[in-house]
Formats: structure tokens, C-alpha cells, sequence
């Protein structure tokens, strides 16, 4: 196996030590949410132009809950967690590294402030099953920042072995610069940074979870070299930090999720440590050298290789009010993930699982299933969950953004095996891209 390196000069204390998952196959400490039964997405809210300004709003936290109440709909009350895009300053990428103040533009005309309709969205998306967190992002730096001018002169901004800031990449239109994690921790920067942002906005702590965007151990600039060869650490400096960052964030009780795990900007998926990958790819694992991995490597255990079936992002920004092709990938996405990732709950009856075609249970609800074919079937027989004892029929509902409608009776057909067992089945007919839920009803209604 590739070892931690132990040598590192921030690694004074056991929070910056290499977490050795494999020796429980669980996280350092239990996450604050499920995310084998969480569906995490992200909804951008605010782009900022190539002069620091504001662009284009897409959604005001207004618009928001609206876009939340829709979701609900569509993914039959399955627990979420939404990451908020755009929320600071300007929008997107805007004057990091600050995170002082919530976007004006997004404020509900009934609140003084935006921060004020920024809290009472978090609060109202609970009652769609949802929670709502923040998109944050710990390594960039743009020269309109306020806290510019204290990052340059404390040398947390990389800089070259001259002395000279490292130039990164332009992101639309702005240049951005790099942030040595290990500078900025020691200086206790990022400790003030992430206290002051949960401190605006406790709930944060009740929402428990937090994602750090873009989350590299080395600059996209100079992969394979230190963030900031100026100040001597080393990669495996910035990693310490990077750990001790996400304890730190884990005192407050909030999980940390990324945008990767195991990729060219990291040598270490911090497995244990970061909670959920938004970009997941398993056979990365297989073929990447990381951390700790080791000799016999197989594969992860699902409690620390959780990710989202579905980001949702571009789709709400087509079309907020219609979610054009959600409803198709809670079919065929989110259904079956749900039903593989969670391997302790009885799973019974017809289960249909391909590219364009779902029938099959939804675990997260008491009694119900799901059937969903992109071309349609005529009369095919779906037998039941054997657990759906003593009903006569069932109710056949079609899922829509704004809830299940048209809902059809519909008999079951009684069979008994020869073992006693109850074979109950349907006859179901689906249109093209139609997605019905089915439930039964009991003898008493």
C-alpha cells in the first residue's frame, strides 16, 4: 500500500493524521446524513460577468422553494439535500475567498435582508423533505475579494519561488488564484473563515452538510508540484490541512462533500473523512495509486462511496417550472440506486432494472412501486411485492411535477404457489415515457 506521510510540518496533532478506513469500513465518526437514501443535488441560483458584476439570476430563494416543492413531486417525498449555487455577493465564483454576504439580488421582497429570506428558505424546504446547504469553494481567489489584499500580504494567496502569485484558471472571464491550504490553516484563517460563515448563518449545524467545490490538493496550473512553492509546503502538507479542514468543519456537526474523490488534483480520496463525491467513478479506485489503498483492493464498501443518481442542475436551469427529463431519471436513476445501495431492505416482486425501462419497488415509502418504460408495454403482468398481503386491487397514479394524478383502479390477480406463498400480480399498460406509481388499497377503504 502507498503510506501517509507522517513527516508532514503540520502534522502536530492527530487532526491532520491519515484516517485509516479500512481497518472499520466505516467514517471517522458517522456521517449527519444517509447518503446511500439521500438525493443530492445542486440548483444555481446567480452568475457574475467577467467584471465581478452580476450577470444572470436564475432563481431567487423565492423561486427557489417553488422549484423544491416540484422535486418533492417528482421524487415521491425521497429525503434531499440541495446545495445552493450563486448564494454570495455576486453569484458563482464571486469574490472568493470571502463568504460575508448573501447575494441582495435573491432577497424576497417581504424580508429586510437577503440573509434574512436566505434562513427562511432553509427552514421552509424541510417541509419538502429537503435540506438546504451551501456550494462553497476553499482553494480559489479573485483579486475583487475583500479579504485580496490580507491573503496577498500573509502569503495564503500560492505564489512562485520568487515571490509572484501563481495565475490560474479563468473562470468567466475573471483570473483566479490558488489558496495554500496549510498557510491558511496555520495562520488560523481557515478556522476564522469557517467560523464566521457559520456564525452568519447558524443553521448551517442543523443542516449538516456543507460542499467544498473543487477541493484539489494541487493546483490545476501545476498538478504534481505544491500549491505555493514559496512557502515550502508540501503536497502532503496541504493534504494535512485539507484533513484538519474537514474535521474542523465536523466539530459543527456539518459533513463535507466534494466534487471528486480520486483524481489527477489528489492523491489522497480522504475516504471516511468526505462524506458523499459528486462526480463518482468506482473504477478509478481500481486503477489510480492513492493513500492508503490497498494491496488486495477490490472495491468500497457503499457507507464510503456514496454519491447522487441525480444532479438536476441543468435541467432546472432549462425550465425551473416543467423539470424537463427529471421524472425519467428519478425512473430510471434514483429507483434502482436506491434499491442497490440499500441492500438490508427487503426487496420482493418484479423488478425490472434497464437503460429505458424500470418496474421496481420504492423502498424509502411503506408500500409502493414504480413502473417507467421510455417506449411504452401493453398488458404486462407485474407481480407484486409479496409483502402487499390480503389486498383485492391496487390505485395506479401517474407521477407529475405537480404530484400523482388520474389515479386508476386497478385488480389484482390472486395466485398461490405451491408453497403457500402469495404470487399476486397486475395487468399494467404504459404509454411512451409515462411513469405511474402504484399503491395498494386495503379491504377496509
Amino acid at each position: 500500500m502507498t503510506s501517509p506521510n507522517s513527516n508532514s510540518r503540520l502534522n502536530n496533532d492527530e487532526s491532520g493524521a491519515y484516517y485509516d478506513w479500512a481497518k472499520t469500513m466505516k467514517p471517522e465518526s458517522p456521517w449527519t446524513h444517509d447518503y446511500n437514501r439521500t438525493v443530492v443535488m445542486k440548483l444555481l441560483l446567480c452568475t457574475r460577468d467577467g467584471q465581478g458584476n452580476i450577470d444572470k439570476i436564475y432563481l431567487t430563494f423565492s423561486d427557489v422553494i417553488n422549484v423544491i416543492r416540484r422535486i418533492n413531486h417528482i421524487t415521491l417525498g425521497i429525503p434531499k439535500i440541495i446545495y445552493l449555487v450563486g448564494w454570495q455577493y455576486n453569484g458563482h465564483d464571486s469574490k472568493y475567498p470571502a463568504w460575508d454576504q448573501v447575494n441582495t439580488s435573491l432577497k424576497r421582497s417581504e424580508d429586510s435582508t437577503s440573509l434574512a429570506s436566505l434562513k427562511w428558505l432553509i427552514k421552509k424546504a424541510k417541509e419538502y423533505n429537503t435540506t438546504i446547504s451551501l456550494h462553497i469553494n476553499m482553494i480559489d481567489a479573485f483579486m475583487e475579494s475583500p479579504l485580496w489584499d490580507e491573503y496577498l500580504a500573509c502569503d495564503i494567496i500560492a505564489k512562485d519561488s520568487s515571490g509572484d502569485p501563481i495565475k490560474g484558471e479563468n473562470f468567466n472571464g475573471m483570473q483566479s488564484y490558488q489558496i495554500s491550504y496549510a498557510r491558511e490553516w496555520e495562520l488560523g484563517y481557515a478556522q476564522n473563515r469557517i467560523d464566521r460563515l457559520v456564525n452568519m448563518i447558524p443553521e448551517l449545524k442543523e443542516s449538516g452538510t456543507i460542499h467544498i467545490d473543487a477541493f484539489h490538493s494541487m493546483r490545476p496550473s501545476g498538478p504534481d508540484e505544491p500549491i505555493s512553492p514559496y512557502l515550502g509546503f508540501s503536497i502532503d502538507d496541504e493534504i494535512v490541512a485539507q484533513r484538519k479542514i474537514i474535521r474542523y468543519w465536523r466539530r459543527y456537526g456539518i459533513d463535507v462533500t466534494s466534487e471528486g474523490a480520486m483524481y489527477w488534483l489528489r492523491k489522497d480520496p480522504f475516504l471516511g473523512l468526505q462524506a458523499m463525491t459528486w462526480h463518482y467513478d468506482e473504477m478509478t479506485y481500481a486503477h489510480e495509486n492513492w493513500i492508503g489503498k490497498p494491496d488486495n483492493f477490490t472495491s468500497l464498501p457503499a457507507l464510503l462511496s456514496a454519491y447522487t443518481p441525480m444532479h438536476a442542475e441543468p435541467e432546472i436551469m432549462q425550465d425551473p417550472k416543467n423539470l424537463p427529463g427529471l421524472i425519467e431519471q428519478f425512473c430510471l436513476n434514483v429507483v434502482p440506486w436506491y434499491y442497490r445501495r440499500n441492500t438490508d431492505i427487503s426487496k420482493t416482486g418484479t423488478v425490472i432494472m434497464d437503460s429505458d425501462e424500470v418496474v421496481c419497488p420504492v423502498l424509502w415509502k411503506e408500500k409502493a412501486l414504480i413502473a417507467y418504460s421510455r417506449q411504452g408495454f401493453d398488458n404486462r403482468k407485474i407481480k407484486l411485492p409479496s409483502r402487499w398481503m390480503n389486498i383485492t386491487k391496487v390505485k395506479a397514479e401517474i407521477l407529475t411535477v405537480d404530484g400523482l394524478k388520474d389515479s386508476q383502479i386497478v385488480p389484482v390477480e390472486e395466485e398461490t404457489s405451491w408453497r403457500n406463498t402469495s404470487n399476486n400480480s397486475i395487468s399494467l399498460s404504459l404509454q411512451s415515457g409515462q411513469a405511474v406509481v402504484i399503491q395498494p388499497i386495503s379491504l377496509q377503504s
